[in-house]
């Protein structure tokens, strides 16, 4: 059972009478379908004349309202803010049980930001004095999730990212949070924002005669003049900025089909391929040499990298590919390159993150910082970011900084691109943060109006540099005074197969795709992952199906890599998958279905059942590897 609510005893936070109800707000947006958005090449525009509909993790969020509402009596609204058509979206919302109606409808909310979104949401929502705001993780026309954030940091509240189980107990919220590991056990008090994933509840089914009913109930029309100063709404309100958006062309794979009559012999064959074009060798990086004379720090021109470190208290390689990137963007700014760690344990890392570029470490302690939670990261980080002014501020588009990073753009009142997947400078060295959307089909360059900038970065989509053995850097740290925590990290669990090689930056990457059937066929992928000493990967539907961790999800709303060699086994190969593998050298598909897309992205194809190629494959590996 995918839902993960226990009732507990009765939650008391709005009196009436002798009886509790805990009021519960659920944003939601309309998004175009990504497949029915075409790009218009002339006018470089989005053309949404496709059907519309309510993003998917937010009718995850509406599924958790209705079933708080049946275990507790909750009263329930749906808020959407958009043009007059996503009256149609909150229509359906209350078919699927919401209560009440509200539509944020004017042409000063048009443009919006994450930001001037979150502004106008949360100055309606903070009027209705809600218990719990929920939303969906992120939706997927944009894949940032920073709107809950947001919202959570400007009416002041607890939140909980990325929720795959929430129980309730009187004013206190337990939930599990996904992480890059695994999952958090987390506790926060009400009021709090909540955003889902996709296994806190199921999704609702409307009722017969559900729909009628709905389109007959009123829908509040707020207009922005009645929460505000218009200028704080819409494109005005914005602090960032798309310039002209980039088409992405990915060249099609010229892929050559091996017979696979006979299991060994076409076994054999991609073992002769794959040495023939070196990719059995292990790789022979040309790297670009990290700068070893320390830069001196100047206001408004110093990079800073958010410093992130793994269950086992190691610098992540994403943390080093930030660096590496930023120590290329502070030598042509004429600043520094400052690494900010949100406890005062970076300190004893402050070798490795100098060889990576580092000119200056800066330690920040507070005993609240011991163990990590969003709204005191995002008080930290601001506190010293008012004492330095730094150019421009990256932070790694991780569960963890997705879950503080846009509290602390809200709280400081910062433009942020979220999920970017470059770093550029314009010839007035303002930075251009590289954003993909739909499909990783376009690519928007996005600016921002504020200082500093702001951007989290997709680990896996960054070169790393060629370390200096010789640079060293200043540390310092700096003590902080901060508010008292709204949240409390219980418990962080690492659900990953420590007898598999990790993902990130791994040479060989074996995908799974829902080809394999369920867990008997992905233990069976597992067997021949670790006989190529290789890391495991997998499609979104797999990591819905439970099948893997969702850690290991490639693609749009999953990671990047950049293997060698990629082997696919069942996967089909749509765009929100192979979007991740944009960097991947040598890609080899086995599916039994010869019209799937997967081998346009492939150099070697199998059409043939895995079950059947798979085995001797494995075994000819092994001989080669022996």
């Amino acid at each position: 059972m995918l839902c993960c609510i226990r009732a507990m005893r009765s939650t008391s936070l709005v009196g009436t009478r002798n009886i509790a109800v805990l009021k519960i707000a659920v944003c939601i947006k309309q998004i175009p379908l990504i497949e029915e958005a075409n790009f218009d090449a002339t006018t470089k525009t989005i053309k949404r004349d496709g059907p519309n509909v309510i993003s998917a993790f937010d009718l995850r969020a509406i599924s958790l309202a209705v079933e708080l509402k049946n275990r507790h009596g909750a009263e329930t609204t749906v808020v959407t803010m958009g043009p007059p058509q996503a009256r149609g979206a909150l229509v359906d919302a209350m078919a699927m049980g919401m209560d009440h109606a509200v539509h944020l409808e004017d042409r000063a909310f048009a443009g919006a930001d994450t930001l001037a979104t979150a502004r106008a949401l949360a100055a309606w929502l903070a009027r209705g004095k809600f218990d719990l705001i929920v939303l969906g993780k992120y939706s997927l026309d944009a894949e940032t999730g920073q709107v809950g954030p947001e919202i959570a940091e400007l009416i002041g509240a607890a939140q909980i990212t990325g929720a795959r189980k929430l129980e309730i107990d009187g004013r206190m919220l337990r939930a599990e949070r996904e992480s890059d590991e695994g999952f958090d056990e987390v506790e926060a008090e009400m009021p709090a924002v909540i955003t889902c994933a996709e296994r806190v509840a199921q999704p609702v089914r409307v009722k017969p005669g559900a729909s009628d009913e709905a389109e007959s109930k009123p829908i509040l029309i707020v207009r922005a003049a009645e929460i505000g100063d218009a200028k704080d709404f819409g494109l005005a309100g914005s602090p960032t900025w798309v310039q002209e958006v980039r088409v992405v062309t990915t060249p099609k794979t010229e892929c050559k089909f091996i017979d696979t009559a006979d299991a060994e012999r076409a076994a054999a064959e991609v073992i002769s391929v794959l040495e023939s074009i070196g990719a059995l060798e292990p790789r022979v990086h040309d790297r670009r040499a990290i700068a070893a004379a320390r830069r001196a720090s100047k206001r408004d021109h110093d990079v800073w990298i958010i410093c992130e470190t793994d269950l086992e208290g190691h610098v992540t390689r994403g943390t080093l590919e930030l660096l590496s990137r930023g120590d290329e963007l502070a030598s042509r700014l004429g600043g520094a390159l400052v690494v900010v760690g949100i406890d005062a344990g970076i300190a004893r890392h402050a070798g490795l993150l100098a060889s990576f570029g580092a000119d200056r470490v800066i330690a920040i302690e507070n005993p609240a910082l011991f163990s990590y939670t969003p709204e005191t990261a995002a008080e930290a980080v601001a506190k010293v970011v008012a004492m330095h002014a730094p150019w421009g501020i990256l932070i790694g588009a991780t569960e963890r900084g997705r879950d503080w990073g846009p509290r602390l753009a809200a709280r400081l009142g910062l433009g942020l691109t979220g999920d970017a997947i470059d770093i550029e400078l314009d010839p007035t060295n303002q930075m251009v943060a590289l954003k993909p959307a739909f499909g990783g089909n376009i690519v928007a360059p996005i600016y921002s109006k504020t200082f500093p900038q702001m951007a989290t970065v997709r680990p896996g989509v960054l070169e790393l540099g060629a370390p200096s053995e010789t640079k060293r850097a200043e540390i310092e740290t700096m003590r902080v005074e901060l508010s008292a925590p709204k949240s409390r990290l219980v418990k962080a669990h690492s659900t990953l197969d420590p007898t598999i090689v990790p993902l990130e930056g791994a040479e060989v990457v074996v995908g799974i795709g829902t080809g394999v059937g369920g867990p008997d066929g992905v233990a069976k992928v597992a067997t021949f992952a670790r006989v190529l000493t290789a890391a495991m990967c997998a499609t979104r539907r797999v990591t819905d199906q439970g099948w893997v961790p969702r850690q290991l999800q490639v693609g749009l709303t999953g990671k990047s890599i950049d293997p060698r060699l990629y082997i696919a086994v069942g996967v089909r190969g749509a765009p929100n998958h192979t979007c991740g593998l944009k960097r991947a050298q040598t890609v080899v598909a086995i599916n039994n279905d010869a019209d799937a897309l997967i081998f346009e992205r492939a150099n070697i194809g199998l059409v043939a059942d895995w079950q059947i190629v798979l085995p001797p494959l494995q075994d000819a590996f092994q001989r080669r590897l022996q």
